[in-house]
Parts: C-alpha cells; structure tokens; sequence
C-alpha cells in the first residue's frame, strides 16, 4: 500500500508561508528550495491553504 504525501512543484515562488504555517516544521528550504519531509508531515493541510499559487499537490510514490 502507497502513502499519500505532499510535494512543491518548481512553480513555487519562495514566499515561506508554508514554513512558516507547518505545525510540525516539516517544510525543509535550502536557499530557494522547498521540500515537505514525508516522515514529519501530518497531511493536515495548512501549508496548502496559504500557498499563494497552489503549487503543494497530494502525490503517491511509484
């Protein structure tokens, strides 16, 4: 069985409100990289409801 978990596509601007909303700062940067740590996220939604240009999806590893 698959997990679901969330993924920032490259259309991301940098703008921080995911880090900055993630209750387990599961939102990782490096410079103007942004990643969601599988293993700390708890897919409760928050980073995607600021996202000012939606690019945090709900994606299945292959």
């Amino acid at each position: 069985m698959s997990h679901i978990f969330l993924e920032i596509s490259s259309i991301c601007i940098a703008c921080d409100n995911c880090r900055l909303v993630c209750p387990e700062n599961a939102v990782i940067t490096n410079g103007t990289d942004y990643a969601i740590d599988p293993w700390s996220c708890t897919l409760c939604g928050l980073c995607i409801e600021v996202c000012p240009v939606d690019c945090i999806k709900e994606s299945k590893p292959i």
